[in-house]
Parts: C-alpha cells; structure tokens; sequence
C-alpha cells in the first residue's frame, strides 16, 4: 500500500508534535487534525513537518510556512492514504489525484514489488501551491530510517497547471521516491524510470518527444525523462514485462554497479543499441513531427546524404524525406554502417506506418506510391562516433514493384468485379483491397483488407481478378488496390469507383 489511513489514539492527542500543529490555525486544528480517517479531513493548513537542522529539511519547512502560500485545510484522500493541502478548494483535483495515488500504490507496490519508501503508520501530505513558488517539486520528509521517509511531503509549484499535470507531477515525485528508497543513482536511468514508473495507463510518452523528434539528431542521454523513458520502455518490453527493471535496479543498489550497466546485462541478448533503434522506430510511428529540421530532398537522398554511420552511444541520426516522385528507392546498406531502420507513413492517414530495418550489406525496395513520409534512423553505439560517414546507396527505380499496370471494373451480375494486369512485377507478396461505402448519415464504412496472392517476381504479364460476393445491389463502392511487398510495404496501384445493379 501506498500509505494507511493515520492511526492514534485521539485520546492522548500525541500523534503530532507540536511543530506539526497549524500556526495559522491555532491550536483549534490540533482536535480537527485527529479525524483523518473520515472522507474529509481539516488538517491545518500550516501543519508543516517537524523538520530538524537538516538543511534540505529546513527549506522545505519554509517553503510550506512561507507568508506568500496560502494552504487550505487538509483534504483527505482515503484511496491513496494521503491528505491535500491546496491553495484554491479543488474538488476535481482532490478527486483526480486520489485515484492517482491509488492506482500507483497496486502497480507499484502489489504488482511489480517495488519497495515502497512510505511509512504504513503516516500519511503522505501534497502541498500545491497555486501561484510561482520557486519552481519547487520534490518530495521532503524529516528523517530517513530504514529507506522510510518520515513525515513525507510532496511539495509543488503548480502555478500554470491544470488538475491533470498536478496529478502527473504528484506521481513523478512519488515515483522517484520509490527509486531513491533502494540508494542506488543513475543521472539517466532513474529519471527515465520515474517517467515510466509513473506514467497513467495510455501514456506512451510519444507526444512529449514531438519537439525533440523534429531534429536531425537525438541525444537519448541528453533527455532521459522524454527520450530515455522510451528506452527503458523498450528494454521491458523485449524483456518480457517491467520485472526486468526492478531487478535490474535493486541488484545495483546492492552491488554498486551502475544501474544502466546491471540493466543492459539483465536484458541480454538485447543490447542498448537494439533497444535505441526499437523505441526511436516506435517513436516515429507514433507522431509525425515537423519535417524541415531534417528534412532531404530527392537529389540528396540519391546522392548519399543518409549517413549509415553509427553515431554515438544512446544517439540516433534522423533524417526525413517527403516522396517527391512515385518511384521506388533501392537502397543499400553500407558495410560498414550501424544498426538502421526506415520508418513509413502512407498518405492514407487510416493505414498504420511501416518499418523496415537494415543490418549492415542490406539491400531493400521502398515503393514511394501512396507513401506520404519516411524516417530514416540510424542507431548509435559503443563503437560509434567516430566522424567517418558511410554513405547509403539509393536509386530511383521505375516499374518496381510493378509496371505496366493496366485496370478496369465492372459491376456485371450484380457483384463488383476488378481485373488488373500488370507486365511485371518485383519483390511482391500479393495485393491488398479496401472497399469504402457512403452511409446515409454521411459517414464512411471502410472494409477490408482483402488479399489477392501473387507470384515474388515475374517478367512476363500476370492478370489479377477480384470479386466483391458481399456487396449490395443499388451502391456505390469504391475500391483501392494497393501491391503488397515482400517487406511488408504498400504502394498504391489504382482505385475506382463502382455502382451495383438495383
């Protein structure tokens, strides 16, 4: 659990010292303090920590009994055992945040065994200041005893914030907490931790980095909340679920080591690099940032711009390229390039983006027909950095993966039929169909895919047919075909639009 509900006796009234007591108050509070177990509490609003000499402990009590915040009485949060003093009567936040606390309290502590740092006999107090209040967020506590924080505060500027960044921030602090109870310190790790430790279900983390993608160069070690939190995410996730973390985070607590270095040995054969190239790849699938900072034209592309080189460890280059033409880009890998991938968006916004990597030597086709965007990334590593560029290969190519495309359809029997033939065709898997419907009410029913099989490669004409069994007689229906290839990418052939028979 995160924190119990208080426990005293009422009747000795010795639960508090007297520091604790409001001074704003009076000694009034003192009696209302005692009834922290019912919905609402009115904890005094000045019941500041018994902080000693300790200089940390000592800002923190005056930042809380600073004439310029203006704490209300105490709200209880009886879900996350904790109790809020806020500078404005908050309902919604109140409520928010006691969900927060709860929920973390069974992800943290129940199902992934962390050790919680929070007392079972006190409450955990959040102070939100309303108003600029030197930018404080951390959580304090007046002595620390066997990796517990005694009398712990949560203490917040949340001046500019709205109740869902409070809450987001209160389980940050919470989080980092949970990470600084084991001893164990890591300027990357135990930021990127917090962040994913403490992230509400839903939140990938993708849209924090959307500035941070937009550049041509990304510094995971630079921006460990944003970018290494996708990391260590990604470490989890080919490990098989979170478990991996808190071991890995309380082996090094135990041995000293650094927790970056235990983690990394933990998720072999994973290595940092694999891991990188992953959760950049996932990052670009998931947001389309702005595309000038590193954005290449065609002449550049097919003159060696892509630089394959692996750059430095937790490093990824990026480079993005908007299709200028319908032709195919053959591109080959250099030998002595780092781990790569290609990151494809459609300009049909309902199909997901496409990857593709490449290993060094690799030589793949990426159709442009239909494609709206492509991410090229290339992941750094221990033996990177080195300032040699490798130049990617890239040719346009016509007629990949088909040409000589020739269609027609027809509506003939009362079933949509589409015929195509094309006179060659490269690298294919087969075809893939998607059928859309004008409903009455104005919305748009899309169908499939339907798969049509082909041959890998041919240089003679093939002929394809196919037909709609499902379709309704009286409607319009219309059709886009797109070839499928051995990748796993699309390039649009053709679309067309049919009416069946009444």
């Amino acid at each position: 659990m995160l924190l119990s509900v208080l426990r005293f006796d009422a009747s000795r009234g010795e639960d508090y010292p007297d520091s604790m007591i409001g001074r704003r108050f009076g000694n009034a509070g003192r009696a209302r303090a005692l009834l922290a177990a019912a919905a609402l509490v009115c904890v005094p609003a000045g019941a500041a920590l018994a902080f000693g000499a300790d200089g940390r402990a000592s800002e923190a009590a005056a930042w809380i009994e600073s004439p310029y915040r203006h704490f209300g009485p105490g709200r209880a949060l009886p879900g996350g055992r904790a109790v809020l003093f806020d500078e404005v009567r908050d309902p919604e936040l109140a409520a928010e945040l006691d969900a927060e606390l709860s929920r973390l309290s069974t992800e943290l502590f129940r199902r992934q065994g962390w050790r919680s740092p929070f007392p079972p006999d006190e409450p955990l107090r959040v102070y939100v200041s309303r108003s600029a209040a030197d930018g404080m967020k951390t959580v304090a506590s007046r002595t620390t005893e066997r990796g517990l924080l005694r009398e712990p505060a949560v203490l917040l500027d949340a001046s500019g914030m709205d109740a869902r960044a409070i809450v987001r921030e209160v389980a940050r602090q919470v989080a980092r907490s949970v990470l600084e109870g084991y001893g164990a310190e890591d300027a990357f790790l135990e930021p990127a931790l917090a962040e994913l430790l403490s992230a509400p279900p839903g939140e990938t983390g993708a849209d924090a980095a959307w500035a941070l993608a937009a550049a041509g160069s990304l510094d995971f070690h630079a921006e460990p909340a944003v970018l290494g939190r996708l990391w260590v995410e990604e470490i989890a996730r080919g490990a098989g679920g979170p478990a991996i973390l808190r071991e890995a985070w309380q082996r090094a607590a135990e041995s000293g080591d650094a927790p970056t270095a235990v983690l990394l040995r933990a998720a072999a054969p994973q290595t940092d690099e694999t891991a990188l190239l992953r959760a950049s790849a996932r990052l670009y699938a998931a947001i389309e940032p702005e595309p000038s900072p590193s954005r290449l034209r065609l002449f550049d592309v097919l003159s060696g711009a892509i630089d394959a080189a692996a750059p430095a460890a937790f490093a990824v280059r990026h480079r993005a390229y908007l299709p200028e033409s319908e032709d195919t880009l053959r591109v080959t890998w250099p030998q002595d390039g780092g781990a790569g991938a290609a990151v494809v968006r459609y300009a049909d916004p309902l199909l997901p983006p496409d990857v593709v990597t490449f290993s060094p030597g690799d030589a793949r086709s990426l159709p442009m027909a239909g494609v709206a965007r492509v991410d090229f990334l290339v992941a750094g590593s221990a033996v990177g950095g080195r300032g040699i560029a490798a130049p990617v290969s890239v040719e346009a190519a016509a007629n990949v993966p088909f040409g000589g495309l020739e269609a027609r359809a027809s509506a003939e029997g009362g079933e949509p039929r589409l015929l195509w033939t094309t006179a060659s065709h490269e690298g294919m898997w087969g075809w893939a169909i998607f059928r859309e419907q004008a409903l009455p009410d104005g919305r748009i029913l899309r169908r499939g895919p339907e798969i049509v099989p082909s041959a890998e490669s041919a240089t003679r004409s093939y002929r394809y047919q196919f037909v709609d069994a499902a379709a309704e007689p009286g409607t319009y229906y219309r059709y886009t075909v797109w070839a499928v290839t051995a990748d796993g990418l699309l390039a649009r052939a053709f679309s067309t639009t049919v009416r069946t028979g009444d």
